[in-house]
């Protein structure tokens, strides 16, 4: 169910693009009011464009005080490592299970919860592409991120 919540904006996104680039073609075969119709295609398949860079601003929250638990989907992690690269007391990657096995998720694991400050672990949180780390508020046990 949660892999079906993920999919949904991207098929719509890819809806959207096909029917921007279906317009955009049918204008440039047309005598008549070829260019604005070549135009507006090309705007309808940008769209998506637009939506998914407002998506990826960083989120700027201060957590100096707060103490964070730290959870793993490990079904939506694909092994990028960047969290590892901003948290590495953290996070752990073992890369050569990860080149050398078919596995359905990659070995990522948690060295130490308290291995950084809060606001790293956030920030290594938010590099995550596919947001397969998940971290909530030990004191009230509200998700922070995603």
């Amino acid at each position: 169910m949660q892999t079906l919540r993920k999919l949904r904006p991207a098929a719509i996104d890819l809806t959207v693009m096909f029917a921007g680039i279906t317009i955009a073609v049918y204008g440039a075969t047309l005598a008549d009011f070829r260019w604005p119709i070549m135009f507006l295609g090309i705007i309808i398949s940008l769209l998506p464009i637009g939506r998914v860079t407002r998506e990826l601003k960083v989120q700027e929250v201060d957590l100096t005080n707060k103490s964070l638990r730290v959870r793993l989907d490990h079904e939506a992690c694909m092994g990028v490592g960047s969290c590892v690269k901003l948290a590495p007391k953290v996070f752990r990657l073992d890369e050569k299970e990860l080149k050398s096995s078919f596995i359905s998720y990659a070995p990522l694991t948690i060295i130490d919860e308290k291995g950084a400050s809060s606001n790293t672990i956030f920030r290594a949180a938010q590099s995550c592409p596919y947001k397969a780390i998940i971290l909530e508020d030990e004191a009230t046990g509200e998700q922070v991120f995603p």
